[in-house]
């Protein structure tokens, strides 16, 4: 009996590894669009987008808010035209983005942004277990009053465009 609980453990855990494996790709980047949204292509010195990357899980500020034009242009930093990024689609909206986990060497994208201040959680998308990480990040970019939080606001920034 132990045997066969001990196999099954072990072809669930083989199964989700390689599942994940497989969800895993190359990307360079093309354009970055705003504070959680890039453009990208499989092939190495593109111009042309194939895919738009939606980070998951995140929210950042538009343009037009508070803090939007800095998330922005902590990505181009972070990820200039032509990086190799690491993408592990989550999913795809209708013929839309894709909602993507990113990585550049190795650090995630999507948390980085939540640590700087320059995005929050979505509470309503983010369901991970590795979002319960990212809000204590978010908590403590809200103590330490960095980016977005820095602001003396009495609207949380997930109610700003409502």
């Amino acid at each position: 009996m132990l045997i066969r609980f001990s196999a099954l453990i072990f072809f669930v855990l083989f199964s989700a590894v390689s599942a994940f494996a497989e969800s895993v790709w190359d990307a360079y980047v093309v354009s970055v669009e705003d504070g959680n949204t890039v453009t990208v292509s499989t092939k190495y010195g593109s111009k042309e987008p194939e895919y738009v990357l939606l980070f998951y899980g995140i929210e950042a500020p538009t343009q037009s808010q508070p803090f939007g034009r800095e998330a922005m242009a902590y990505l181009q930093r972070m990820m200039p035209v032509g990086s190799k990024v690491g993408v592990e689609s989550v999913g795809q909206l209708e013929a839309g983005p894709i909602s993507a986990l990113v990585q550049v060497g190795g650090d995630s994208v999507n948390y980085k942004l939540v640590m700087e201040g320059l995005a929050w959680v979505d509470r309503q998308k983010c369901r991970a277990i590795f979002c319960r990480r990212w809000l204590i990040q978010e908590h403590q970019a809200v103590v330490d009053r960095r980016g977005i939080w820095s602001l003396n606001m009495s609207t949380p920034p997930w109610q700003w465009g409502r």
